[in-house]
């Protein structure tokens, strides 16, 4: 990507896009903020929405959501996960990434307090989504090819994410 490729897409001057932007890295920033602005939202509308149903079903939801929106945004998902930060201490950046972040940690702890999961809702929380980034980024870059789909594989993810973190009085085959 260049800015003067971006500008002939635009059909504007290829300098054009200096008025907005003093490099690509920055054009990244943006897109790459947005797409965290877009997430962040569609996270907390998952939560929100879900709060009425049981914790491990709001857990599974959050999940289901969390691909979902790498399905539908697969571009966006890409920019925010795979393309490293100029600066990644950023308080912007971090702040992004905290928005999407603690609906997930406010689930999982949830579980905790209700009882029907065992252990650190952080730790938790963070299994939950390198399980399902690894799901997603197999799946979007075509290397998800062992005769499972990430539709074959969702449930069952999910399944095991929350037995592994089921208290031991809890019966293995509570379904989310």
């Amino acid at each position: 990507v260049t800015l003067r490729g971006l500008a002939a897409e635009l059909g504007v001057s290829p300098m054009t896009p200096y008025r907005y932007f003093e490099n690509k890295e920055d054009i990244f920033e943006a897109v790459r903020d947005a797409a965290f602005e877009r997430f962040g939202d569609h996270t907390l509308a998952t939560e929100a929405s879900s709060r009425q149903l049981p914790a491990l079903e709001q857990l599974a939801t959050m999940g289901r959501a969390y691909v979902a929106f790498a399905l539908a945004e697969p571009h966006a998902y890409r920019i925010m996960f795979e393309i490293d930060h100029l600066v990644p201490d950023d308080p912007k950046i971090r702040g992004r990434r905290d928005r999407c972040w603690q609906p997930l940690i406010q689930v999982t702890t949830r579980c905790v307090d209700e009882g029907v999961l065992a252990g650190d809702p952080l730790t938790i929380g963070h299994c939950c989504w390198v399980t399902l980034h690894g799901l997603v980024t197999l799946h979007l870059s075509g290397k998800l090819e062992i005769e499972r789909s990430l539709d074959d594989l969702l449930e069952p993810v999910l399944q095991m994410i929350i037995r592994g973190a089921a208290p031991t009085s809890l019966p293995v085959g509570v379904a989310p």
